[in-house]
């Protein structure tokens, strides 16, 4: 898996990481649910421990201080336990079995957990800018010893290296819930640079930069919740697979002996678990047995994969028919290089006496307009009537999520 993008030139960090890891769960291969729900649950705890003790180390501190900044970093620390408590519940239910009412399982308890560590933050910046507004309107008398600084100076250090332990831990696993779970970890390091600078202007009698610092904070709160939250949406109501994903299922399927092709690919992803289906082509020459052979071959090969077996459907297609191969070289040559179209596929043609059809499907580029997508089989059209007169088309586009 590529690594997590914090740790450009951190090799080290990972390195240790990895020991560290594999020493609490053993090395077991990334794919195994079990694995995967030991790691979230690992994470949590750790979360909980870390933040637990910062929490009562800023809280002590703000007091001491009378400092409106730390007080509502030592919140957001706080909040940082409540989440890492959600965390551990979302992979704790996703683990459940499939039942009657949950056909599917509970993988997307984990999307949940997100959404409710994003709402916790929102809600968690907006008091702190009412409490921040007014230290700036009445500003109180800040006194931070050095000590006190230099100890929030090193929650920043020790919250950096939390976050980056959770973002390794989201790419080993591929968890948007502890991913969100470490970006909650650097805003609490982030606010607490603020803090600090607050801190240390409260020394030279700048109080209100401590109400400024809060108001920073609790902004950098808010965007952080709403931009996990889009995230946590996005994949509840369904967000189309990466071509990454796409590609990947399609290696697999064609490398399996009989498959001409694969297409039509679409993924539903229920946390660990991914339902796909996609069509292969195969040759309308095999045997009905051997078609379910291959079939079946397929569904086993991206079982491992997906963790669910997918739904296979065959495409019959005859690739030696001279009349298919002419439309496969026009297509390929006349729009193979147009960056409206991915492929085409599933090419077959009718000829009967009162019938003569050429059927077949295009994918086009992902993210393209509807508009374009409709001028687009236009055109095409009216090139392939034009070089096989006689023919009527029948045109079938992959909806927009399969590839």
């Amino acid at each position: 898996m590529e690594a997590p993008r914090c740790f450009a030139g951190g090799q080290q960090f990972m390195e240790i990481f990895s020991r560290f890891t594999n020493k609490l769960l053993g090395d077991i291969g990334p794919d195994h649910r079990r694995y995967r729900v030991k790691i979230g649950i690992v994470q949590g705890w750790l979360s909980v421990v870390v933040n637990g003790v910062l929490f009562i180390l800023k809280l002590a501190i703000g007091l001491i201080s009378h400092s409106i900044a730390i007080i509502a970093d030592a919140f957001h620390t706080l909040s940082d336990v409540v989440s890492s408590i959600v965390v551990i519940w979302g992979f704790k239910e996703s683990e459940k079995p499939a039942d009657r009412e949950h056909p599917y399982g509970h993988g997307r308890t984990e999307y949940i957990a997100t959404l409710i560590i994003a709402i916790l933050l929102v809600v968690a910046g907006i008091e702190f800018i009412k409490s921040s507004y007014g230290r700036i309107q009445s500003p109180t008398p800040v006194k931070a010893d050095w000590w006190m600084i230099t100890a929030v100076a090193l929650t920043i250090l020790i919250k950096e290296v939390t976050a980056r332990y959770a973002e390794y831990l989201s790419a080993k696993i591929s968890s948007g819930t502890l991913k969100a779970d470490a970006w909650h970890h650097r805003t609490d390091a982030i606010s607490s640079i603020l803090v600090v600078i607050a801190m240390v202007a409260g020394r030279y009698g700048y109080y209100q930069v401590d109400g400024w610092a809060g108001v920073g904070v609790a902004l950098f709160i808010i965007w952080t919740g709403f931009e996990i939250a889009r995230d946590a949406v996005d994949d509840l109501i369904g967000k189309p697979p990466s071509i990454g994903e796409i590609e990947s299922i399609r290696e697999l399927a064609e490398a399996v002996d009989g498959v001409i092709g694969a297409h039509d690919i679409s993924i539903h992803s229920y946390g660990a678990d991914r339902y796909a289906s996609l069509h292969i082509e195969i040759n309308a020459n095999e045997p009905p047995m051997r078609a379910h052979d291959i079939a079946e071959e397929v569904e086993l090969k991206l079982t491992d994969y997906l963790g669910v077996a997918p739904t296979v459907h065959t495409d019959p297609i005859v690739p030696t028919s001279p009349k298919i191969q002419k439309v496969q070289s026009f297509l390929d040559e006349r729009w193979g290089a147009d960056d409206r179209v991915s492929n085409f596929h599933d090419i077959r043609i009718v000829d009967h006496k009162y019938n003569h059809v050429i059927l077949f499907g295009i994918t086009v580029t992902p993210g393209l307009a509807q508009k374009k997508v409709k001028k687009c089989i236009r055109d095409i059209e009216v090139s392939v009537k034009a070089e096989f007169p006689g023919y009527d088309l029948d045109i079938k586009v992959s909806s927009l999520h399969e590839y």
